[in-house]
């Protein structure tokens, strides 16, 4: 008798494991199916991505010696091509690369319009956005309002900052040029004495701060 009860309860459990089934087998198989096409599709877009920045790479050295042997129609259409691509890193070394070619070219507006351009991408890295700012100032230094210019470099300038040195530089000499030696002459004594400072900056500092005088 016991055979037979476990025989009806074996049934019944084939039974409600097959009703399962029928009711959840193919979203179960759904389910995997999608895992697979997950993966699948994950890999695919690895080896896209890859893809996209060898070749934005071959592009990119080719752009270079292009500028290099003073090819600068194909160096800009070059860098041009890859700042537009898909490969984030090399986009933003061409777009660097392009204003250069500007400044080379002696168009110093368009560099300080394509700087500006990067330093204002949220999608660049800071470290990137940072340069490009100060490569923009450096195109303005000559034309474009002091006080502007030196407000704008004040985030770099702070103690905090990477870029600190070349900043507070850019600021004396706007303060030079705005007719205000003591402002100029305090950045620059600071920088003179920074041991942080690159040799060659602290040099070139203590060597202006003499030019200056006293200011007595």
């Amino acid at each position: 008798m016991a055979d037979i009860f476990q025989e009806v309860d074996e049934d019944l459990r084939r039974d409600r494991a097959t009703a399962l089934w029928r009711r959840y087998g193919i979203y179960l198989i759904g389910v995997a199916v999608a895992l697979v096409l997950a993966t699948a599709a994950w890999s695919a877009w690895r080896y896209y991505e890859r893809s996209q920045r060898e070749q934005a790479g071959d592009r990119f050295t080719q752009a270079m010696l292009a500028a290099n042997q003073g090819q600068t129609d194909a160096a800009v259409a070059g860098f041009a091509e890859v700042a537009t691509g898909n490969a984030a890193g090399y986009a933003v070394l061409a777009r660097m690369q392009g204003a250069a070619l500007k400044v080379r070219a002696g168009d110093r507006a368009a560099a300080a319009s394509i700087y500006d351009g990067i330093a204002g991408d949220a999608a660049v890295p800071e470290t990137y956005r940072q340069a490009a700012l100060l490569l923009s100032v450096m195109q303005t230094m000559d034309t474009g309002e002091p006080k502007a210019l030196s407000d704008r470099l004040a985030p770099l300038a702070a103690d905090d900052n990477p870029w600190r040195h070349t900043a507070r530089e850019l600021q004396a000499a706007l303060a030079i040029r705005a007719g205000d030696t003591a402002r100029a002459r305090t950045l620059l004594d600071g920088l003179s004495k920074d041991a942080a400072a690159p040799q060659s900056l602290r040099t070139r500092a203590a060597e202006t701060v003499q030019a200056l005088g006293s200011g007595a």
